[in-house]
Protein backbone atom coordinates (compact mmCIF):
# COMPACT_ATOMS: atom_id res chain seq x y z
CA UNK A 1 0.00 0.00 0.00
CA UNK A 2 1.11 3.48 -1.09
CA UNK A 3 0.95 5.64 1.96
CA UNK A 4 0.79 9.60 1.00
CA UNK A 5 1.28 12.12 4.46
CA UNK A 6 -1.53 14.23 4.75
CA UNK A 7 -1.20 18.10 4.00
CA UNK A 8 -2.72 20.54 3.87
CA UNK A 9 -4.66 21.66 0.66
CA UNK A 10 -3.31 18.87 -1.32
CA UNK A 11 -5.83 17.30 -3.29
CA UNK A 12 -5.71 13.85 -2.16
CA UNK A 13 -3.79 12.29 0.48
CA UNK A 14 -4.18 8.70 2.80
CA UNK A 15 -6.70 9.55 4.88
CA UNK A 16 -5.86 8.70 8.27
CA UNK A 17 -9.56 7.72 8.76
CA UNK A 18 -10.50 4.83 6.50
CA UNK A 19 -6.32 4.25 5.65
CA UNK A 20 -7.29 4.68 2.07
CA UNK A 21 -5.72 7.08 -0.82
CA UNK A 22 -8.49 9.56 -1.67
CA UNK A 23 -9.56 12.94 -2.98
CA UNK A 24 -10.47 15.57 -0.43
CA UNK A 25 -12.95 18.30 -0.10
CA UNK A 26 -11.43 21.75 1.76
CA UNK A 27 -13.27 24.59 3.61
CA UNK A 28 -11.54 27.13 5.54
CA UNK A 29 -12.50 29.00 8.93
CA UNK A 30 -11.35 32.30 10.02
CA UNK A 31 -11.52 32.81 13.45
CA UNK A 32 -10.59 34.86 16.54
CA UNK A 33 -8.09 34.14 19.64
CA UNK A 34 -7.40 35.89 22.18
CA UNK A 35 -3.70 35.86 24.14
CA UNK A 36 -2.02 37.51 26.51
CA UNK A 37 -4.65 40.39 25.92
CA UNK A 38 -3.52 40.04 22.45
CA UNK A 39 -6.26 39.21 19.15
CA UNK A 40 -4.86 36.38 16.25
CA UNK A 41 -6.99 35.89 13.63
CA UNK A 42 -6.12 31.94 12.90
CA UNK A 43 -7.22 30.08 9.79
CA UNK A 44 -9.31 26.26 10.81
CA UNK A 45 -8.52 24.04 7.45
CA UNK A 46 -11.08 21.18 7.16
CA UNK A 47 -10.79 18.47 4.61
CA UNK A 48 -13.29 16.04 3.77
CA UNK A 49 -12.11 12.70 2.99
CA UNK A 50 -14.42 12.03 -0.56
CA UNK A 51 -14.29 7.83 0.44
CA UNK A 52 -15.90 7.87 3.68
CA UNK A 53 -16.62 11.12 4.68
CA UNK A 54 -15.00 12.11 7.91
CA UNK A 55 -12.78 14.76 8.21
CA UNK A 56 -9.25 16.36 9.12
CA UNK A 57 -8.50 19.28 10.78
CA UNK A 58 -5.26 21.82 10.91
CA UNK A 59 -5.23 25.33 13.14
CA UNK A 60 -3.07 27.54 10.47
CA UNK A 61 -0.42 25.31 9.60
CA UNK A 62 -0.44 22.88 12.50
CA UNK A 63 -2.11 18.95 11.93
CA UNK A 64 -4.90 19.00 14.92
CA UNK A 65 -6.98 15.93 14.00
CA UNK A 66 -7.23 12.72 13.78
CA UNK A 67 -4.32 11.55 15.13
CA UNK A 68 -1.75 10.12 12.05
CA UNK A 69 -1.71 6.71 11.39
CA UNK A 70 1.00 4.54 9.29
CA UNK A 71 0.98 2.40 7.22
CA UNK A 72 0.80 -1.46 7.52
CA UNK A 73 3.50 -3.83 8.43
CA UNK A 74 3.75 -6.40 5.20
CA UNK A 75 1.28 -9.26 6.51
CA UNK A 76 4.37 -11.30 6.35
CA UNK A 77 6.35 -9.60 8.72
CA UNK A 78 7.68 -11.67 11.66
CA UNK A 79 5.88 -10.92 15.02
CA UNK A 80 8.82 -9.99 16.45
CA UNK A 81 9.62 -7.23 14.24
CA UNK A 82 6.08 -6.42 13.51
CA UNK A 83 5.54 -5.09 17.20
CA UNK A 84 8.44 -3.06 16.79
CA UNK A 85 7.25 -1.56 13.88
CA UNK A 86 3.49 -1.61 15.03
CA UNK A 87 4.59 0.67 17.95
CA UNK A 88 6.95 2.86 16.04
CA UNK A 89 3.66 3.60 13.68
CA UNK A 90 1.48 4.58 16.84
CA UNK A 91 4.54 7.41 17.82
CA UNK A 92 6.28 8.60 14.52
CA UNK A 93 3.88 11.62 14.69
CA UNK A 94 4.26 12.38 18.11
CA UNK A 95 8.29 11.31 18.46
CA UNK A 96 9.88 10.45 14.83
CA UNK A 97 13.30 9.99 16.83
CA UNK A 98 11.98 7.30 18.93
CA UNK A 99 10.17 5.51 16.27
CA UNK A 100 13.24 5.47 14.25
CA UNK A 101 15.37 4.21 17.17
CA UNK A 102 13.01 1.31 17.15
CA UNK A 103 12.72 0.61 13.56
CA UNK A 104 16.57 0.14 13.99
CA UNK A 105 15.74 -2.42 16.98
CA UNK A 106 13.26 -4.09 14.44
CA UNK A 107 15.58 -4.65 11.84
CA UNK A 108 18.00 -5.84 14.09
CA UNK A 109 14.86 -8.78 15.13
CA UNK A 110 14.42 -8.79 11.07
CA UNK A 111 18.27 -10.57 10.55
CA UNK A 112 17.77 -12.66 13.43
CA UNK A 113 14.02 -13.91 12.08
CA UNK A 114 16.92 -14.31 8.50
CA UNK A 115 19.41 -16.50 10.47
CA UNK A 116 21.90 -13.97 11.47
CA UNK A 117 22.12 -14.04 15.14
CA UNK A 118 24.78 -11.91 16.31
CA UNK A 119 24.58 -9.43 18.68
CA UNK A 120 26.13 -6.83 16.59
CA UNK A 121 23.68 -5.44 13.80
CA UNK A 122 26.28 -4.16 11.60
CA UNK A 123 27.81 -8.08 11.64
CA UNK A 124 24.42 -9.65 11.28
CA UNK A 125 23.51 -7.69 7.69
CA UNK A 126 27.74 -8.54 6.43
CA UNK A 127 26.71 -12.30 7.52
CA UNK A 128 23.20 -11.89 5.57
CA UNK A 129 25.63 -10.67 2.30
CA UNK A 130 27.78 -13.46 2.33
CA UNK A 131 24.94 -15.89 2.58
CA UNK A 132 23.80 -13.80 -1.05
CA UNK A 133 21.77 -11.00 0.00
CA UNK A 134 21.42 -8.71 -3.20
CA UNK A 135 22.54 -5.08 -2.74
CA UNK A 136 19.52 -2.99 -3.21
CA UNK A 137 18.49 -5.09 -0.11
CA UNK A 138 21.54 -4.53 1.79
CA UNK A 139 21.33 -0.80 1.04
CA UNK A 140 17.73 -0.71 2.41
CA UNK A 141 19.15 -3.03 6.04
CA UNK A 142 21.95 -0.51 6.15
CA UNK A 143 19.67 2.90 6.01
CA UNK A 144 17.66 1.90 8.71
CA UNK A 145 20.58 0.73 10.77
CA UNK A 146 23.05 4.16 10.05
CA UNK A 147 19.15 6.57 10.70
CA UNK A 148 18.36 4.41 13.74
CA UNK A 149 21.56 4.30 15.57
CA UNK A 150 21.22 8.07 14.73
CA UNK A 151 18.26 8.58 16.77
CA UNK A 152 19.88 6.66 19.53
CA UNK A 153 23.11 8.99 19.76
CA UNK A 154 22.51 12.27 18.14
CA UNK A 155 24.90 13.84 16.39
CA UNK A 156 26.84 11.33 14.80
CA UNK A 157 25.21 11.15 11.52
CA UNK A 158 24.20 13.77 8.99
CA UNK A 159 20.77 12.47 8.91
CA UNK A 160 17.75 14.20 10.38
CA UNK A 161 15.87 12.06 12.50
CA UNK A 162 13.27 14.85 13.77
CA UNK A 163 10.96 14.64 11.27
CA UNK A 164 8.06 12.37 10.34
CA UNK A 165 9.10 11.37 6.84
CA UNK A 166 12.11 9.80 7.63
CA UNK A 167 10.25 7.78 9.75
CA UNK A 168 7.94 6.95 6.77
CA UNK A 169 10.96 6.86 5.07
CA UNK A 170 12.20 3.94 6.97
CA UNK A 171 9.12 1.70 7.70
CA UNK A 172 8.32 1.79 3.47
CA UNK A 173 11.87 0.63 3.36
CA UNK A 174 11.28 -2.42 5.92
CA UNK A 175 8.06 -3.51 4.69
CA UNK A 176 10.30 -3.87 0.78
CA UNK A 177 13.22 -6.01 2.77
CA UNK A 178 10.18 -8.09 4.42
CA UNK A 179 8.34 -8.03 1.08
CA UNK A 180 11.97 -9.42 -0.90
CA UNK A 181 13.05 -11.11 1.91
CA UNK A 182 10.07 -13.45 3.33
CA UNK A 183 7.09 -12.66 0.97
CA UNK A 184 8.31 -13.55 -2.45
CA UNK A 185 10.55 -16.70 -1.62
CA UNK A 186 6.93 -17.40 0.30
CA UNK A 187 4.81 -17.04 -3.04
CA UNK A 188 7.33 -18.81 -4.92
CA UNK A 189 7.75 -21.67 -2.93
CA UNK A 190 3.44 -21.75 -2.45
CA UNK A 191 3.24 -22.41 -6.70
CA UNK A 192 5.98 -24.63 -7.40
CA UNK A 193 4.06 -26.77 -4.53
CA UNK A 194 0.97 -26.94 -6.93
CA UNK A 195 3.21 -28.43 -9.91
CA UNK A 196 2.37 -31.93 -10.40
CA UNK A 197 4.74 -34.25 -8.15
CA UNK A 198 5.49 -35.91 -11.52
CA UNK A 199 7.07 -32.47 -12.58
CA UNK A 200 8.60 -31.58 -9.10
CA UNK A 201 10.21 -35.12 -9.32
CA UNK A 202 11.34 -34.93 -12.67
CA UNK A 203 13.13 -31.39 -11.38
CA UNK A 204 14.70 -32.89 -8.59
CA UNK A 205 16.23 -35.42 -10.98
CA UNK A 206 17.65 -32.82 -13.35
CA UNK A 207 18.97 -31.01 -10.67
CA UNK A 208 20.89 -34.10 -8.75
CA UNK A 209 21.97 -34.83 -12.18
CA UNK A 210 24.05 -31.46 -12.31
Amino acid sequence: MNYIEPQKDKSFFTCPHCNTVSYMEYAKHHFQSDFALTKFMNILTIARCTNCGKKILWIDDEYIYPQKQAIEPNEDMPSSVKSLFEEAGNIYALSPRAACALLRLAIDKLCNELGANDRDINKNIGELVSKGLPLKIQQALDVVRVVGNKAVHPGTIAFDVDDEHTAIMLMNLINMIVEYMISQPKQINEMFNQLPDSVKKSISKRDSNE
